[in-house]
């Protein structure tokens, strides 16, 4: 089995987690996150696994709840101008939602976090009630700036023809 060089984890852990809602969305935030390198390093921010629950009377009348980020990027645009798509969460019985694909939104970004506020909404962008619980695991994967900046000095010479 081959391991990734040049990535961290973080788990956002439900009891460090502070939950609420309005009536626009429902929000989970997690702030004094630990620090992950000694200076700031450019990476891509994929959300591993997402654990939401609602209990009660707040199940979600959708399968699917959209999760947008806090997260400040470079590679993210939406026509709404609004927080970056995390990812979409699938259930089964409205209560328990979760990544049931493999994640395909990477943004790049910076390790910089103290904070991280999720957006949870239903796909027509209605509000989500408050969620009971909330676990994310999130995977940073650092670009190789070497690599960056030997690609970019061999491309030089051809722009400048």
């Amino acid at each position: 089995m081959s391991y990734p060089e040049n990535c961290q984890y973080l788990y956002l852990s439900d009891s460090q987690a502070v939950k609420s809602s309005t009536s626009v969305a429902g929000f989970v935030t997690w702030n004094n996150i630990p620090t992950l390198s000694q200076s700031t390093r450019e990476c891509y921010i994929t959300a591993v696994r997402i654990n939401v629950v609602f209990t009660g009377e707040t199940g979600q009348s959708h399968n699917d709840i959209i999760v947008k980020s806090s997260i400040p990027t470079v590679n993210y645009s939406s026509t709404d101008n609004s927080e970056p798509l995390l990812a979409v969460l699938h259930s089964t019985d409205s209560y328990l939602f979760d990544l049931n694909i493999d994640n395909p939104v990477h943004l790049l970004s910076n390790d910089n976090i103290k904070s991280f506020k999720l957006t949870l909404l239903q796909t027509d962008e209605s509000a989500t009630g408050t969620p009971t619980a909330c676990n994310v695991l999130l995977k940073f994967t650092y670009v190789d700036q070497e690599k960056q900046t030997d690609r970019y000095l061999s491309e030089l010479p051809k722009r400048i023809k």
